[in-house]
């Protein structure tokens, strides 16, 4: 039997420029724009927002990444809890990086679909 994976993947183009965040461990906040992979009523896609932490190299990641940038994650779903200055509990859930990849481009994207059809032959 396999063994469970907490396994997130994601491909789609930044929303904005990347924020660094965190006092005492910084870490880059990133949100993409991801294609649902069906058209609507309209014949339209329409795109979920996603937000994701990375605190590999996040100096490095805000540097380098831009707003319409294409990217292609590998992430894993955290999640946790803490308690609010008002006593509360409160349950969190992060999408954590665990490989990001920003050197994409149209023609190896190109190139991907490509193979991805050859594949299916």
């Amino acid at each position: 039997m396999e063994k469970d994976t907490n396994l997130c993947k994601f491909k789609g183009n930044l929303t904005k420029k990347p924020e660094l965040k965190g006092t005492d461990k910084k870490y880059a906040l990133l949100t993409i724009a991801c294609n649902r992979g069906y058209q609507n009523a309209d014949g339209k896609f329409e795109a979920d927002f996603i937000t994701l932490k990375t605190w590999k190299d996040p100096e490095k990641v805000v540097e380098e990444l831009d707003k319409g940038q294409k990217v292609e994650i590998e992430s894993h779903l955290k999640t946790g809890k803490y308690t609010n200055d008002k006593n509360e509990v409160v349950y969190t859930s992060d999408f954590v990086i665990d490989k990001l990849d920003y050197s994409l481009t149209k023609e190896k994207e190109e190139q991907e679909v490509t193979t991805e059809v050859e594949k299916e032959k």
